[in-house]
């Protein structure tokens, strides 16, 4: 066995791709890269019902984020199902660091983009940047995450990440032309701005307004607006403002056609923007797109719920004292410096945030700077929110409980009338 070094691997990887760009620019190429594309579009779909291919191609630079999207989200794998993905490959290197911008699905209301860092050796701040989106000269500002899909704490030369947005306000789908501005926060902490032009058209939204709505104990939901992209569905729900009870989480949405087709919650990314404490929530499921159908179906599993008035719970940093809380709470909550530590049931676990927002004496925000919680079976679940350093009283309102007014919501909209 001859034994190559990484660091000429990695190498060879980039001049190879560099030399394809340089290929693709030649008309006789078109062929085979079309047939390349028909085995690439086959090998993701395969994926989708084989784990050892799966855990085979996650190893390839480039796919393995596409790869891990595709087990996870069926929208995403209708997307390229129907050749909605766009292909990048745009190889870009400055100083120590080459990125490669490998591929995008960009809808009226939201950006999905993958790309890979490459460094000449091993790191562990490969996380370390931060990322905006153009279109044009128009920065896109809305619901925003991106990251690495490898560990934080893991050294790598080599490390897939993704960025995903949604948007309030739709993009202009006659607008191809697109850039991505990475700013490197570790050693010259440069700035690498890369063009980009869509080749595909960007697909514009099907958009519903029922005005439908939901009663449970009295307590009336709206939704207001039901938005499919090939990225996501978008389920716009605002609580009635008389409601006497405060609408803390809708638990097991799903959306279904006509034909049975059902899409939930998606899984390890956005979920939701907005609030229902603020008066509208979006959730964000699944896309199913690529379907039509002349009847919607919602499905909610439980809507959470708890009295107004007593949906909070106040502490003093100072004294580090719990001073109040709702007495159908049976949470164990502690003050520790800044943070609040709380001890509940297994069925209050929800994978978020359980005390936020939060509110100081003068009515000011107390800033989170994150949270953190495990399960088990033998100690319930355990909460941990990280504030800012603060003295004083502060309210930290409940955001998610086991409370359930209503079970097994569904809820028809017919879209022939």
């Amino acid at each position: 066995m001859i034994d190559i070094p990484k660091d000429k691997l990695r190498q060879g990887r980039i001049d190879a791709f560099t030399k394809v760009k340089k290929q693709r620019r030649r008309k006789k190429q078109w062929q085979a890269i079309t047939a390349v594309a028909i085995i690439f579009l086959s090998f993701l779909l395969t994926v989708r019902v084989s784990p050892t291919i799966a855990n085979y191609a996650a190893k390839i630079p480039g796919l393995s984020v596409i790869v891990e999207l595709v087990q996870e989200n069926e929208g995403i794998k209708d997307a390229i199902a129907n050749e909605y993905y766009e292909e990048l490959g745009i190889l870009v290197q400055d100083k120590d660091v080459t990125i490669t911008v490998q591929g995008a699905i960009i809808d009226e209301y939201g950006v999905m983009l993958m790309y890979d860092f490459d460094y000449p050796k091993e790191k562990k701040d490969h996380h370390n940047y931060s990322v905006n989106i153009y279109q044009g000269d128009q920065l896109l500002e809305n619901s925003l995450s991106y990251g690495t899909m490898d560990g934080l704490n893991e050294p790598v030369a080599h490390s897939n990440h993704i960025l995903e947005m949604t948007l309030d306000q739709p993009l202009d789908t006659t607008n191809p032309n697109f850039r991505v501005e990475f700013e490197m926060r570790d050693g010259d902490k440069q700035t690498i701005s890369i063009p980009f032009t869509l080749e595909k058209p960007i697909a514009k939204a099907k958009i519903v307004e029922p005005n439908a709505s939901i009663t449970a104990q009295g307590q009336r939901l709206s939704i207001n607006k039901i938005i499919r992209t090939p990225l996501r569905i978008h389920i716009e729900v605002k609580p009635d403002p008389s409601n006497t009870m405060q609408i803390v989480a809708l638990d097991d949405i799903s959306l279904e056609l006509k034909n049975g087709s059902k899409r939930e919650l998606i899984r390890n990314g956005l979920v939701g923007s907005g609030s229902f404490r603020e008066g509208r929530y979006t959730l964000y499921l699944q896309s199913n797109y690529f379907y039509d159908s002349d009847e919607l179906i919602v499905r909610i599993g439980e809507i959470q719920a708890v009295p107004k008035g007593e949906d909070y719970i106040e502490v003093d940093f100072t004294t580090k004292e719990v001073l109040y809380k709702p007495d159908f709470i049976d949470w164990d909550i502690k003050v520790v410096g800044s943070d609040v530590y709380l001890n509940a049931p297994v069925k209050d676990d929800h994978g978020r945030q359980h005390l936020f927002p939060a509110e100081k004496e003068d009515g000011t925000s107390l800033e989170s700077e994150g949270s953190s919680f495990s399960t088990s079976a033998y100690e319930g679940f355990n909460y941990r929110e990280y504030y800012e350093p603060y003295n004083g009283r502060a309210k930290l309102w409940i955001n998610y409980i086991d409370n359930p007014i209503a079970t097994d919501v569904e809820l028809k909209i017919n879209l022939t009338e």
